[in-house]
């Protein structure tokens, strides 16, 4: 994403919290570092303009995980964080809503309430598609790490001045949606978290919001070891491809965070020989996630945009309203097919470089 085009997005906000009455700005259900972080920053941003500016997480504390709810706890009192009944309450055709680190209407609380706002800006990383928010005030780019980097470089060319722990919020969605800078990085991703260390992020506190629960860590090792499949895939051009698939086979209606199937997939793609990894089961009643992660043999993000989801290549999810668990697994099974790379796309060609001539004109 050009500076250019981080311009543009600072602008745009401007224009728009300057004209709305108030502002409120979501993330995602079940928010993770990315969503929360997100919506902080974006807080930053927003109170600077003297409106009244609000962050809704509607989720109940057992569905949130351990980290956010730290981070979250921390802001007691001091952040103005409401649920949907209150924004419900002080909404109006005036309003701003900023949607971040999502874009599909039915993952953010206030969904079914988007015609009561008078405008909708949208910060976000992840695909599009047909359940996409309506709104021609948009920045979403795949090309980016997460939510987090982007909202960075706009506080960096606005020169806001921000606490360190809105820094530590910041470094840690960055740090979630890239795997501790392991993937889906640029040398801006970098750069960025290197200038939000310089602001006074702490990577041990980063760190230490990663430290799983004991109990949680059980949750997550028990769906793995009793729930995981492997399934061979053939092609003619390749090796056989792996893939596992991960659920709760003898309690299918078990109900877990939507990060804890992240986890299991995570987790399941450190072992050697496993080209893609699904970890599937519901969060809510009649409500199944995926998350679906990939590497250089299998395009998960293929995978789930079939299946009405979204992602990139190597990290992508779906939601589906469904009763049936397996039939949902036999479903994702058939699609795999679609996601396996050939063997032209796996060899990797050496990066071309372009070098843009600059005209230099007369001063004037």
């Amino acid at each position: 994403m050009s500076a250019a085009e981080i311009r543009v997005l600072k602008e745009m906000l401007e224009r728009e919290i300057q004209a709305s009455s108030n502002v409120f700005i979501i993330g995602h259900n079940s928010p993770d570092f990315d969503s929360i972080g997100s919506c902080i920053g974006l807080y930053e941003f927003a109170k600077h303009f003297g409106k009244d500016v609000y962050i809704i997480v509607n989720d109940d504390e057992l569905k949130i995980e351990p980290g956010v709810k730290r981070i979250l706890d921390e802001n007691k009192g001091k952040l103005p964080i409401i649920k949907k009944n209150d924004f419900l309450s002080l909404v109006n055709p005036n309003s701003l809503l900023i949607v971040t680190d999502v874009n599909k209407d039915y993952m953010i609380a206030v969904g079914d309430s988007l015609n009561q706002v008078g405008s909708i800006i949208i910060v976000d990383h992840h695909t599009q598609d047909k359940h996409t928010i309506q709104t021609e005030k948009k920045c979403i780019t795949t090309e980016v790490s997460s939510a987090c980097e982007i909202v960075a470089r706009v506080l960096g060319l606005s020169r806001i001045r921000y606490p360190k722990n809105v820094a530590n919020y910041l470094l840690a969605g960055i740090s979630l949606d890239t795997h501790r800078f392991k993937q889906n990085t640029t040398s801006i991703t970098h750069d960025v978290a290197e200038k939000l260390i310089n602001r006074g992020a702490d990577i041990d506190y980063v760190n230490n919001l990663f430290l799983e629960e004991f109990e949680s860590y059980c949750r997550i090792s028990n769906l793995i070891i009793n729930g995981t499949t492997i399934k061979k895939y053939s092609d003619s051009l390749l090796a056989p491809i792996q893939v596992s698939f991960t659920l709760n086979r003898n309690q299918p209606k078990s109900i877990y965070l939507k990060e804890d199937y992240a986890k299991a997939a995570d987790r399941m793609m450190k072992f050697t020989g496993i080209d893609a990894s699904f970890a599937l089961g519901f969060v809510d009643e009649g409500i199944i996630h995926i998350s679906a992660r990939g590497g250089k043999k299998v395009n998960v993000g293929k995978i789930m945009k079939s299946m009405n989801g979204g992602g990139n290549d190597q990290s992508a999810g779906g939601r589906i309203q469904s009763e049936d668990l397996k039939a949902v697994e036999e479903e994702l099974m058939s699609k795999i097919p679609l996601g396996i790379s050939s063997e032209e796309e796996i060899i990797e060609e050496p990066p071309v470089i372009k070098i843009k001539q600059i005209k230099r004109g007369k001063k004037k």
